[in-house]
């Protein structure tokens, strides 16, 4: 069952807009249907005629330069993704040249099936007219890009055509190539085991956004997901009997290559390593009987760098996963290593006497140093976390950054190659255009620093784990900037709708997620959100404010050292029933910031055509983000209910659906750790679960709200009628939630819903004059707490449109 064909949904229809990208010297936008541009990622020339081809219930293809292997998969592949656009029995087959509607150029011949590697040329031609359609490209991956597109844009043109026993295609040329070489989906398969089904959806779901690296996490404190034939008691003790045999392994690396993914492995070192330690003890710094690490975190466990026959068991382990990974990097991990172990041990004191290493980051490069020439000896470049870096390192090593653009900068100034993941972690619930906003080449702001300071405060964000967050506020004039913790200064962008008096309202990105500032300088205190997670903070005087840093600007060489980007899947919260509901369709748009000219970058159009993408991506490419959700809301509903009820209550799900969010960031992990469910065997089977990190109906308040605010008084009316309609669909409960054990939870939620559609009626009745200002602006933050999973995210918005009101309202009053 599906959310959109399911009774009390008023789903917001965002049509494409009228205004693309402005046209750029390497952006070629010519639309005679916008409809026809619903293609993500967006190419980088793009010419749409107003004409079609047509072609009746057959398509004859052509292909010169592909493997007899890769054309059987990919004829194969192409004829059913035509079929499901159509719904019906498309036929392609081979033909000769002179005859093929489709005709396929490929230069560079391949003979048996080809692994791609870095560097691959991706680019391809495409041209659809009256006399057929033909592709050249310089490699079958270009190739294979060449024909999503083509699909991509048969489903566009097909969605608005009434009959469906023919294919229509809209004339084209596009010429396309990506940005970046590097644009990649890490997933863990440790702290929740993935069946290799899963695997292989989402490869074809990466394949449908252009995406070329699969990096899989294969160990960590929780289980080795990996058989090793050399050292068998990592999956015989420390797997739980879940991993992938090596037979599993090459079968996704060829169906990998098929798609033209690489498959870079993760073998976790020297921390995170408390698998290793429950199977081989011996290698570990402290040496004694381990359990299986059940909980989420970081644990002490560390390989023993002082013991020879750990290099032996990493020399030997490399050797044999490159048999089964013909990738030419290896990934190691080497993130957050906890040194305490190596400094309390005297082994490893002796060596740091003998090697003048000082501290555990010391340690960990001496580490490195070792094992770098090991992974050269075995033909492969070594790839790591930020810890990884050291300048005694050779230039070849590649950096994975999930520090952020800070340190992904300092690596590319000293010379290395880096890929950035921070902004792209998909396993917290974060706004799509916030991904979108977060590109690999950072632009530094343009400051004039001659300002006087008027403002100088600090502040500090309290978390519900971990450390906690220390910010400096500096106003110099009209701007605003912004140091969090040991980050470069940051200029924030001020909101003008909240500006009232001893007020400050601002926003920006950090690798925390959106950031939207409110300091209530009267009150020292204030709060930031952080997509929807609303984390109070107190604001005192900065008596000595840090010398201001802006991220320094790199040269033309240094930005060609950033390779790209990797979005990353940590598995703490996501299992198989869940995983593509987390990931799709929001990879799309992180995978158009990889792959797309930086000029393709208008939020409201990317979330037009991701409307489009998300269905095309259910119906024609198979990814389970739609069926995921209403399966897993339909477990929650108790079997003896009537077949009327169990529909009421699903229509009712949905209907919250329509109002609520996950707490984005890490806060829904960090209240599953205040309430001791932060571990393997907690049940992920809540409504939270299942629902959609973005509500439409969030994006529609915004949306018109900003609108109202600029002077569009019809944008009220809409949100009046919107307004209308959940409350109908809300009236809807009759006592259903009560029915379920695993419903009951959501009372209390659908009440303050009630709440919320009440407060949002009165506010719209401010703004229309019938009443006087009273106190909603508390009464809608008092409907979320920083504690609860489920967000009414829509407060915001309309307490945005209350303070807007209410504002006007007191200034026609002071004038009266």
């Amino acid at each position: 069952m599906r959310s959109k064909h399911t009774g009390f949904i008023f789903l917001s229809i965002l049509f494409l807009n009228c205004f693309l990208p402005s046209a750029q010297a390497s952006l070629k936008l010519n639309m005679a249907s916008l409809d026809n541009a619903a293609l993500m990622p967006m190419p980088k020339q793009l010419d749409i005629k107003k004409s079609s081809l047509k072609l009746e219930s057959s398509l004859s293809v052509h292909i010169e330069g592909m493997s007899e292997q890769r054309k059987r998969f990919q004829l194969q592949r192409f004829q059913s993704h035509l079929n499901r656009v159509g719904n019906s029995t498309f036929t392609v087959f081979e033909d000769e040249k002179q005859n093929a509607h489709l005709t396929i150029d490929i230069q560079q011949q391949e003979q048996g099936l080809s692994v791609p590697q870095y560097g691959e040329d991706e680019s391809y031609k495409l041209i659809v007219n009256q006399r057929g359609i033909r592709i050249e490209a310089q490699s079958v991956f270009g190739a294979q890009h060449a024909l999503t597109t083509l699909v991509q844009l048969v489903y566009s043109q097909q969605k608005n055509v009434p009959a469906k026993s023919a294919v229509f295609i809209p004339n084209v040329v596009i010429q396309d190539t990506p940005r970046f070489a590097w644009r990649g989906l890490l997933i863990d398969s440790v702290r929740h085991f993935l069946p290799i089904s899963s695997i292989k959806r989402q490869l074809k779901g990466m394949a449908a956004a252009k995406l070329n690296v699969f990096h899989w996490h294969l160990t960590d404190d929780q289980g080795w997901r990996i058989e090793s034939k050399a050292y068998p008691l990592l999956t015989a003790k420390a797997s739980d009997g879940d991993f992938y045999t090596q037979a599993d392994i090459k079968e996704v690396v060829e169906y990998a290559s098929l798609l033209g993914i690489r498959v870079l492995p993760e073998i976790g070192m020297p921390g995170h390593a408390s698998a290793i330690a429950v199977a081989y003890p011996q290698l570990m710094t402290k040496d004694k009987t381990y359990d299986m690490e059940r909980h989420w975190g970081v644990f002490k466990p560390l390989l023993d760098i002082a013991n020879p026959k750990v290099y032996e068991f990493i020399d030997t382990l490399i050797g044999e996963m490159v048999t089964l990974f013909p990738e030419q990097y290896f990934h190691i991990g080497g993130d957050e290593v906890d040194a305490e172990h190596w400094l309390e041990d005297e082994h490893i004191r002796l060596l740091m006497s003998g090697k003048n290493l000082q501290n555990g980051a010391d340690l960990q490069n001496y580490f490195n140093s070792k094992i770098q020439p090991i992974i050269a000896k075995h033909h492969r470049q070594m790839a790591g976390w930020d810890e990884i870096f050291h300048p005694q390192l050779p230039k070849q090593i590649l950096v994975q950054s999930w520090r952020g653009h800070d340190s992904l900068n300092a690596v590319a100034k000293a010379g290395y190659q880096g890929v950035l993941s921070t902004g792209f972690y998909i396993d917290q619930p974060q706004y799509t255009d916030y991904h979108y906003r977060n590109d690999p080449h950072l632009v530094s702001p343009l400051v004039d620093l001659t300002h006087p300071k008027s403002h100088a405060k600090q502040f500090v964000i309290e978390r519900l784990k971990g450390s906690p967050v220390k910010g400096e506020l500096l106003i110099l004039g009209e701007q605003v900037l912004i140091k969090l913790n040991n980050n470069h200064h940051q200029l924030a962008k001020r909101e003008t709708e909240l500006a009232l008096e001893e007020h400050l309202a601002v926003q920006f990105d950090s690798w925390m997620g959106p950031l939207s500032f409110e300091f209530d300088f009267a009150k020292s205190t204030g709060f930031v959100l952080i997509g929807n997670s609303r984390y109070p903070f107190t604001i005192s005087e900065l008596t000595t404010p840090k010398p201001i840093t802006l991220a320094p600007a790199l040269s033309s060489k240094q930005q060609a050292l950033i390779l790209g980007g990797e979005a990353t899947m940590w598995s703490e919260m996501i299992t198989k029933d869940n995983i593509d509901v987390r990931v799709w369709p929001r990879l799309f748009a992180i995978a158009e910031r990889l792959w797309s000219p930086a000029e393709v970058k208008q939020a409201d159009n990317m979330y037009a055509r991701l409307d489009v993408i998300s269905e095309y991506a259910d119906q024609v490419i198979g990814l389970l983000h739609f069926s995921q959700q209403q399966s897993g809301w339909a477990e929650l509903i108790p079997p003896n209910l009537t077949k009327q009820q169990q529909d009421e209550t699903l229509a009712l799900l949905n209907t919250l659906a329509l109002l609520l969010e996950p707490s984005h960031y890490y806060t829904r992990h960090h209240i599953k750790h205040l309430n001791d469910e932060y571990h393997q065997l907690a049940p992920l089977d809540l409504f939270v679960d299942f629902l959609a990190v973005e509500s439409k109906e969030v994006r529609f308040l915004k949306e018109h709200v900003k609108a109202y605010i600029a002077g569009n008084t019809r944008a009220l009316t809409d949100i009046e009628q919107r307004l209308e309609q959940w409350q109908r669909a809300l009236n809807a409960e009759q006592g259903l939630l009560a029915k379920s054990e695993k419903l009951k939870s959501l009372q209390t939620t659908y009440e303050n819903l009630q709440r919320f559609a009440n407060y949002t009626q009165r506010t719209i009745e401010v703004c229309q004059g019938k009443q006087q200002t009273e106190n909603l602006d508390e009464r809608l933050l008092a409907l979320q707490a920083l504690t609860d999973e489920l967000v009414i995210a829509g407060i915001y918005p309309v307490r945005r449109l209350f303070l807007h009101c209410a504002a006007v309202q007191h200034s026609e009053l002071k004038q009266d």
